[in-house]
Parts: C-alpha cells; sequence; structure tokens
C-alpha cells in the first residue's frame, strides 16, 4: 500500500472521531518527537485505529452522560412537581427561571408563559410590589425570608455570590382545616355547638378575675330542662337530641354575643353574664329579666316541636352574682349549682338566686308583677291630684298622679310598680287609663261652677308616646269623652325629647294643633338642647324639686333656679317651681319672678273625693 492510501486512511479515522491535530498531541506526548514523513505515516498506521476507538468510547460516556443528566431532571421535574407547594426560581433581575406545576396553578398560566417573566407581568401592582420587596431583601442583602407559610433564600454560586433565588409557598388549607377541627373538639359541643365545659370554664375564670379589676357584677346561671329525661324515655334518643339543639337555637337568640352559653352535658346548660354594673340590685334585677326569658324560649322550643308539643317541658334556673374577688371559678359553679336545687324544689320552671335576700326581693318583685297584670282588671287603679296654684296661691289646675290601691299591700307607691310596668309594657293599658280617667274628670269640672278653667296635666311615658297610634288614640279619647283639649297639659320628660327628636317634635306639633299643651317635667335634670328647645310646642317648664330643695342654703341651686325662670321669661314659657314645702321657699321663688307653684305647702296629691276645690278654684288657699 502507498504511502498516500496510509495517508487517507489516516485521514478517515481522523474524521471519524478523533479532532483533527490529536495525532501529533499523542506523538509528542509519546516522546517521539519530530519524525520524517515516512516515520509519521508508519506511526499513523499504528496509533490511529486506537485512537478512534478511544474517541469513539469518549463520545459513549458523554452521550451517556447527557443521557442520565436528562433522567436525573426528569425525575427532579416529577418530583417538585408532585409537591403540594409552590416552587419557583427567580434571576438577579426578579425573572421566573424555573416553576413547578403548583406554580403554574397559581397564576393559571402554563409555564412557558412564566418564565421569564417578572412579578409585575403576572400580578396587581400592590402585590407585585410586595413580592418585589422580600425579594430584593433576598437578591441583595441574602436574607432567608419567611412570609406567611412561604420560605425565599439565595442561590449561591461557588464564590458566595448570589445569582439567583428559590421560593417555596406551601398550601395550609387542610392543615387549618385539621386544626379547626381539632379545636372544635376540644373547646365544644359536638351535638349543639355550643362552648363546653372546658371554654366554659376558661371565659368563667377571665370574668372572675375581670371582676376583681372593675368590681363590676357578672352573674352564673344554672339552666337544667325539667323531666327531660320523659323524652328520651318515651320517644327516643334521637328525638331528644333534636329537641335539645333546638332548644340552644332558642336560648341563643336572647344571649349577647359577649356573653357565654355553654351545654355541660345531657340536658345541662349554663349561661355566663358580664358585665351587669356596679350596683347589686340592678345586677340582680338585670340577671332575673335574663332568667325568665330563657324560660320563655324553652317554653316556645317546646310549641315548636310537633313531636313534644304534648309533654310539660320546662326547666329550672339557678343563679349567683359575684364581684369584688367574692368568688372564684369553683365556688361560682358550686354556687349556681345550689340554687339550682332550690328552683326544683321549689317544683321547678322558676329561678332561684344563691343568695336568700335576694331571693326575697326577686320573689317579692314576681309576686308584684303578678298582681300589677290584674290591676286594670281588678278596678285597683286610683287617680290622685296635686293642686297647682298661681303666685295669688289660687287653683289654676291638678297633676293627675297614679296610685295602685293593692287588696293586701295597701297604696303602692308609684316608684315601684311604674318601672315594672314599663318592663312589661302594661304601662301602655295604664297610661290610656290615666288619661282617659283625667279626661273624663276634665269633661265633669267644665259642668262645674268655678272648676271649668282648671288644667288637668298628665305624664306620658316613652313606651307611650312613641306608639304609633299615639295622636290617634289621644284624640279618639278627646272626642269620647268631651273634654276641652286646651284644658289637657300633657308633661313630658327632658329624656323623651332627645330620643328621635325630629319624630318627637313632629308628633308633639299634631297634638299642639288639637290645641293640647305641653309642660317639660323636671326641667334641668336632663340634657336637653337649648337650641332644640325653642323649637318645641312647649307652654310650660317644671323646675324640678332637687333644685327648690337647696334654694335658700345652696347657691348653685338658687343660681339653676333663676336661671330658668329667666331662660322661661326669655322664650315665653310659663314656668312652675314643683316640691315646695315651706314658706321661706315660696317667698324666695315670688322674689326672683316665679308665678306659679306646685308642693305639700299647698297641698298633698288627694283622691278626688278628697280633693276640696269649691271656691279655691279662685281665691287664695288659707
Amino acid at each position: 500500500m502507498s504511502n498516500s492510501d496510509w495517508r487517507a486512511r489516516a485521514r478517515r479515522f481522523t474524521l471519524a472521531g478523533l479532532p483533527a491535530g490529536l495525532p501529533s498531541v499523542a506523538f509528542a506526548s509519546a516522546g517521539l518527537g519530530a519524525m520524517p514523513a515516512v516515520g509519521w505515516s508508519v506511526a499513523a498506521l499504528v496509533v490511529a485505529p486506537v485512537l478512534a476507538l478511544a474517541g469513539l468510547a469518549y463520545r459513549r460516556r458523554l452521550l451517556s452522560e447527557v443521557e442520565r443528566l436528562r433522567v436525573s431532571r426528569e425525575e427532579l421535574t416529577t418530583i417538585l412537581d408532585s409537591l403540594d407547594a409552590c416552587i419557583y426560581v427567580k434571576s438577579s433581575d426578579f425573572r421566573y427561571q424555573y416553576v413547578n406545576r403548583k406554580g403554574c396553578e397559581l397564576v393559571g398560566l402554563p409555564a412557558e408563559s412564566v418564565l421569564g417573566k417578572t412579578d409585575r407581568d403576572l400580578f396587581d401592582s400592590v402585590t407585585a410590589a410586595e413580592l418585589h420587596f422580600n425579594d430584593r431583601r433576598v437578591i441583595e442583602q441574602g436574607e432567608k425570608v419567611v412570609t406567611f407559610l412561604s420560605i425565599k433564600l439565595p442561590l449561591r454560586r461557588a464564590d458566595g455570590s448570589i445569582h439567583a433565588l428559590c421560593g417555596i409557598s406551601t398550601d395550609v388549607t387542610e392543615y387549618r382545616e385539621i386544626q379547626e377541627s381539632k379545636h372544635r373538639l376540644t373547646f365544644y359541643d359536638s351535638l349543639t355547638g355550643l362552648p363546653n365545659r372546658r371554654l366554659l370554664l376558661d371565659r368563667l375564670e377571665m370574668v372572675v378575675k375581670g371582676t376583681r379589676r372593675s368590681e363590676r357584677y357578672a352573674a352564673l346561671l344554672f339552666i337544667d330542662l325539667d323531666d327531660f329525661k320523659v323524652i328520651n324515655e318515651t320517644q327516643g334518643l334521637q328525638r331528644g337530641d333534636r329537641f335539645l339543639r333546638r332548644v340552644a337555637q332558642k336560648l341563643e337568640e336572647v344571649v349577647r354575643e359577649s356573653d357565654t352559653l355553654a351545654r355541660l352535658g345531657a340536658d345541662e346548660f349554663v349561661l355566663l353574664i358580664h358585665d351587669l354594673g356596679l350596683d347589686v340590685e340592678q345586677a340582680a334585677h338585670a340577671a332575673e329579666r335574663v332568667a325568665e326569658k330563657l324560660l320563655g324560649q324553652i317554653t316556645s322550643a317546646q310549641a315548636d316541636d310537633e313531636q313534644v308539643l304534648a309533654l310539660p317541658i320546662s326547666a329550672s334556673i339557678g343563679i349567683t352574682l359575684f364581684a369584688n374577688g367574692q368568688a372564684n371559678v369553683d365556688s361560682a359553679m358550686r354556687q349556681a349549682d345550689m340554687a339550682l336545687q332550690q328552683a326544683k324544689l321549689a317544683g321547678g320552671n322558676t329561678l332561684r338566686f344563691f343568695n336568700a335576700d335576694m331571693q326575697a326581693d326577686v320573689m317579692e318583685r314576681v309576686h308584684l308583677e303578678a298582681d300589677l297584670h290584674q290591676a286594670l282588671a281588678r278596678d285597683e287603679l286610683r287617680l290622685h291630684y296635686q293642686v297647682q296654684v298661681d303666685d295669688r296661691a289660687r287653683v289654676t289646675g291638678v297633676e293627675a298622679l297614679i296610685r295602685w290601691e293593692h287588696p293586701r299591700r295597701g297604696l303602692v307607691p308609684p316608684g315601684l310598680f311604674i318601672p315594672l310596668a314599663e318592663k312589661n309594657r302594661l304601662i301602655l293599658p295604664i297610661g290610656y287609663w290615666v288619661l282617659e280617667t283625667a279626661c273624663r274628670q276634665l269633661a265633669a269640672w267644665s259642668q262645674e261652677r268655678g272648676k271649668e278653667a282648671l288644667t288637668i296635666s298628665v305624664n306620658v311615658s316613652s313606651v307611650q308616646f312613641h306608639q304609633p297610634d299615639f295622636v290617634a288614640r289621644v284624640q279618639h279619647t278627646l272626642e269620647g269623652t268631651g273634654a276641652d283639649p286646651a284644658r289637657l297639659v300633657l308633661e313630658v320628660t327632658e329624656s323623651l325629647l332627645m330620643e328621635e327628636p325630629e319624630r318627637v317634635r313632629n308628633i308633639m306639633l299634631r297634638l299642639s294643633k288639637l290645641g293640647i299643651r305641653f309642660s317639660l317635667d323636671d326641667f334641668g335634670t336632663g340634657y336637653s338642647s337649648l337650641n332644640y328647645l325653642k323649637r318645641l310646642p312647649l307652654d310650660e317648664l317644671k323646675i324640678d324639686k332637687s333644685f327648690i330643695e337647696g334654694v335658700l342654703d345652696d347657691p348653685v341651686d338658687a343660681a339653676i333656679v333663676t336661671t330658668t325662670i329667666t331662660l322661661a321669661n326669655s322664650l315665653g314659657l310659663e314656668v312652675t317651681a314643683e316640691g315646695v314645702e315651706t314658706e321661706a321657699q315660696h317667698r324666695w321663688l315670688l322674689e326672683h319672678g316665679c308665678e306659679a307653684f306646685q308642693g305639700y305647702l299647698f297641698g298633698r296629691p288627694l283622691a278626688l273625693e278628697e280633693l276640696a276645690l269649691g271656691e279655691q278654684a279662685s281665691a287664695t288657699l288659707p
């Protein structure tokens, strides 16, 4: 074979897989040095096949490594896409270089639409700004940033410089659901959804500590259904559970959100009420009202369930009050339970207080309220009249004052029964009875010589005044009795004027058009706006007796009375001083411009048959 043929074959081996120049390098490294042309050709014929085989092996290793890397990358991608977390890589210019499947789902775009983009391209401006702020901390300062359940950490080169960041964000919805479920099982009753004993005790401890600091009363009420086991025994546990859920719903309707209604188990419920004020009597009264509402709700729960309608389901309630560190958690629970047992011993369907004196007061009010419901029907209410006189002590009119002639208690002071009447809205029928009785008396006096000019003042409650048909009822009463509207004076309080003032003003204007006059009672004890006062159709201001008592020795009371008289004169109103009891007070008021008076000096409230008016209506009283 000629030298040219050998050279051609060597060239083919080189082209087959060896880099050009590799034989020279190989020869040099072997120490062959420079060889003549013919020597090089012989060497090439020997070495070239070996080098070609080495090149093929290198190429196979390279391809194998590339394949291994490809498989590894696919495995890593599969792993990252399988994680329930958003994983991404951002370059130093904050562009996405990698994002896994969860990350694509988060932005709602495929990977090819995310890569190369910044957060400004994918999110709203506010979100993008927040993300960019944290990304800069990672890229520029090398911080590891944790935001909520997201982690951002820098990716560093071998020399420590940062070339990108990696973020991992985890969806914790399921974790939160598990935690919430665990919380519900720990602190809430599974049947009713109410707080359980554990949560109740936690909150009771907080309230007990709070009363030590604030000295305000709190109450703990134990509620137990009477003979509930009858439902379970006769109708089954399923219907019993359904009824308990219904009871829980009805009780929740009358409980403040700030208080705690809990179920201890079986048919036992507990209500924790806080912030009942500083006065023990007011706190007891408030707790009693709540307990009565709870008893009513349990009765209505029975009425709503047709399956248990025939069963007489009621409840017993035990109440304890505590404040000023008077109780701890254990003693409060024990006292409420003892009161509950007393309620059950009393026959159920009732309430009892742990304190015996408090219980006696409550029962006194309960019996009084029960009797009050029958007072109108039994004709036990009476009107007494207290005279009003002018500056010459001539009788110009009377104020009608209600009294309750109880068959056993005698005359019950209005301060005892009026609050009860307002609480249960008995004040409406009672108020209309007073108005009608007074109007009938006006009509009767209009036929008697010397009494036809007398006026009668009637107090109107806030509840009564705000009834939608109040004006119509007053007009109907005037027409039915034949009373002169000009002789009727309706006394209102400052607190009433401040409740929906525009609505009150409109009602007063409508009544004023009928000829009725208005007097502002107990002036100076409320918070009337003088600017609003001048817009009302008032005819008279009545100075409260608390100021009259001090006009002789209290400069402040004297100044208030003097100012009120001046104010009334400037507004064109009459002014009457209430509670005048001494001649000295009378003289002082006369000297300071007061021209109308009412009080024990001129006469106590008396029944009509004891009221000796006669010629006194136009003559000076003795």
